[in-house]
């Protein structure tokens, strides 16, 4: 195997990390104030428009393996219109990295190190993105495996030590969403859990060893998708979802009930973890897809420049955001998820077309 390529298992971890990012502090707290007790459902439900995207990032990525998501949109496109649509799709990625990004420092925050400013705890975790990231997408994606072991090993310990307190009175009556419920769940879903996937499009399909990428996104996917409906169900199941609703971030206050061999002290700081590692990979990401693309684009030599500056406005625009946390509360479980759904639709239908034009002439 070439070492200078990662394999399929270190892709697709990427994509199961990315694919859960925003569960914490997001896409839970969306789906309780639109399901309530039938939230855990739509996990399960989101594995179709899942494998459906998977189909169409796999097709795009095998046309013109070698190039990245920009140099692609310069095949198919004019050199105007590429650079519109990239430029669009940088400031996109930047707005949902930067929401991203705050919703994990205002949780360190708030969880943690109350007496710490946002900003010092962003300067942290914006070195510890840069050091990765200066690696090159071979360190990305080996990182991405080891924290994926140990984030199962996590998910695991966590899950059996909530089976004693699961009370499934806390999930009646069940099934009384209506169908506009469901529709707006699987938005806030799809818009938070399931384009992020997008992203791995800038990775070009040559860089993967013996590429099977339609086959381990899919696999990748369906495990992001359960493992999000055990974290969900068993939320539920232990508070029941007047009281899910109450909690900024219930998904970790439910791991202070785990326990095991009589061991409950603080465990729960070390189980959050888990969702952390989908945070700080998403981040990671993001910020390689902007840069990548940029220095592609317009030729700059010096990749890691790029880095340092994107990585500097993030941490700008997570200061500038935290001022707005209430309404951006309000406006993630509304207008946010229906926006990043159209223009994440009107993106992939734009490229399909113009690629399935390219490909008969």
């Amino acid at each position: 195997m070439n070492k200078k390529k990662i394999t399929n298992l270190e892709f697709s971890t990427i994509n199961y990390f990315v694919t859960r990012a925003f569960l914490i502090g997001i896409t839970f707290n969306g789906l309780i104030s639109v399901m309530k007790q039938d939230s855990f459902i739509i996990p399960l439900l989101s594995i179709i428009p899942s494998i459906i995207l998977v189909f169409i990032v796999n097709s795009f990525m095998n046309f013109e393996p070698s190039l990245n998501f920009s140099q692609k949109l310069n095949k198919l496109f004019n050199k105007k219109i590429s650079l519109l649509i990239l430029i669009i799709c940088i400031i996109f990625t930047y707005f949902m990295c930067t929401l991203n990004f705050l919703c994990l420092n205002s949780f360190i925050q708030s969880q943690f190190l109350t007496k710490t400013p946002i900003l010092a705890i962003s300067i942290l975790f914006g070195l510890a993105t840069l050091y990765i990231l200066s690696k090159g997408i071979n360190t990305i994606s080996r990182t991405s495996l080891i924290l994926f072991y140990i984030g199962l090993v996590l998910l695991i310990i966590s899950s059996l030590g909530l089976v004693q307190t699961i009370n499934f009175d806390n999930l009646k009556p069940l099934f009384t969403s209506s169908p506009i419920n469901y529709i707006e769940g699987l938005n806030i879903f799809y818009a938070f859990n399931i384009t992020p996937m997008l992203l791995l499009t800038s990775i070009p399909k040559d860089k993967i060893d013996k590429p099977k990428i339609k086959k381990y996104l899919i696999i990748s996917s369906i495990l992001s998708a359960v493992t999000i409906f055990i974290l969900v169900f068993q939320t539920i199941a232990v508070f029941g979802y007047e009281l899910s609703s109450l909690y900024e971030y219930a998904a970790f206050h439910v791991l202070k009930h785990v326990s095991l061999f009589g061991l409950n002290s603080r465990i729960e700081s070390i189980l959050v973890m888990q969702l952390l590692f989908d945070v700080f990979m998403y981040n990671i990401l993001a910020i390689y897809f902007i840069g990548d693309n940029i220095k592609s684009s317009f030729k700059f030599k010096n990749t890691n420049i790029i880095y340092f500056c994107v990585c500097f406005l993030v941490i700008i625009g997570t200061l500038f955001l935290s001022k707005y946390n209430i309404y951006l509360d309000n406006l993630m479980k509304s207008i946010i998820p229906i926006t990043i759904t159209l223009f994440s639709i009107f993106i992939i239908i734009i490229i399909s077309i113009k690629k399935t034009k390219s490909s008969k002439e």
